[in-house]
């Protein structure tokens, strides 16, 4: 389902008072090159055609973060789901309420939300559902962009600039995720793949929250050199950031890293080499247990 770029705009204009535009992210990094890639799906979005954009990669690389962010830097409005909670294809439409003794049917945000021009509808963590649950919206993810509701009665439309994120955890250490149905995949025909940012960026976001320069190299040399061991330990940006706020308050260096990463790592032969990294940045005999300025 399509319309004319002025009737995209105008949609916009009117906005949503229940799907605001989100704020933008201060200290979230993007590459210059995933920047111009979403920067094309929001030219091609404007123009009324049908985008959706899955995002891979590593636990605690800003997939989610990603799809929030590019609904505040192209001003749009923004719904997310959370996959995982969905345990039936009704739910995508709406339920029953009861209200006052008498019952009735609510329609669901996500249909708000698909019906909003110019939303970015993110389906978080997409291989969580069940796929008979993805199965029901196949018609709003392809070249349809409608589909009947047996429960709504009418067929449902995607607003005309509608952008759907989607985001996979993909791994053996991620449990009760499902294969990405082919006919899925498909439907996304775009994939944006995130990494953790560059060392001296992921320095600089360590920085902007309060700790000093040579503790915030000495965590990212940490993360880096267990994220590229033989068997790597996956640290996510989000944990360096745990240890940044524990060093703050006052915890030494060991005792931060040991809350943010170590004691969360369930193999014991891979919470062996983080020890081993973490002893190697304390026998650093210039690194202060204090947080400079």
């Amino acid at each position: 389902m399509t319309s004319d770029k002025g009737s995209f705009q105008q949609g916009l204009q009117q906005g949503n008072p229940g799907l605001p535009v989100p704020p933008d992210e201060e200290g979230f990094w993007v590459s210059s090159r995933n920047l111009e890639r979403l920067g094309r799906a929001a030219s091609r979005a404007d123009r009324g055609e049908q985008v959706n954009v899955l995002v891979r990669g590593p636990k605690g690389c800003g997939k989610t973060t990603l799809a929030r962010v590019f609904a505040a830097r192209w001003a749009r409005p923004f719904y997310e789901v959370h996959c995982g909670a969905f345990v039936d294809a009704e739910q995508w439409f709406g339920k029953d309420r009861l209200n006052g003794g008498e019952t009735w049917y609510r329609k669901a945000r996500f249909i708000h939300a698909v019906e909003t021009p110019g939303c970015v509808v993110l389906l978080d963590e997409i291989n969580r559902a069940h796929p008979e649950v993805l199965n029901a919206i196949l018609g709003l993810l392809d070249w349809r962009r409608s589909m009947w509701s047996d429960d709504l009665t009418y067929e449902v439309g995607v607003a005309p600039g509608v952008v759907f994120f989607a985001t996979i955890n993909e791994g053996e250490e991620f449990y009760g995720v499902n294969p990405l149905d082919a006919a899925i995949r498909d439907r996304f025909p775009r994939t944006v793949r995130l990494d953790y940012p560059p060392r001296r960026e992921e320095a600089n976001i360590l920085r902007a929250h309060g700790l000093s320069l040579r503790l915030s190299e000495k965590l990212t040399d940490f993360a880096h050199t267990l994220r590229t061991a033989g068997r790597p330990v996956h640290v996510s940006t989000r944990q360096l950031l745990v240890a940044a706020e524990e060093i703050c308050e006052g915890a030494s260096l060991r005792e931060a890293v040991e809350t943010s990463v170590i004691f969360g790592i369930d193999d014991v032969s891979l919470e062996k080499v983080a020890l081993q990294a973490l002893q190697w940045i304390e026998e650093d005999p210039s690194l202060a247990q204090v947080n400079e300025s």
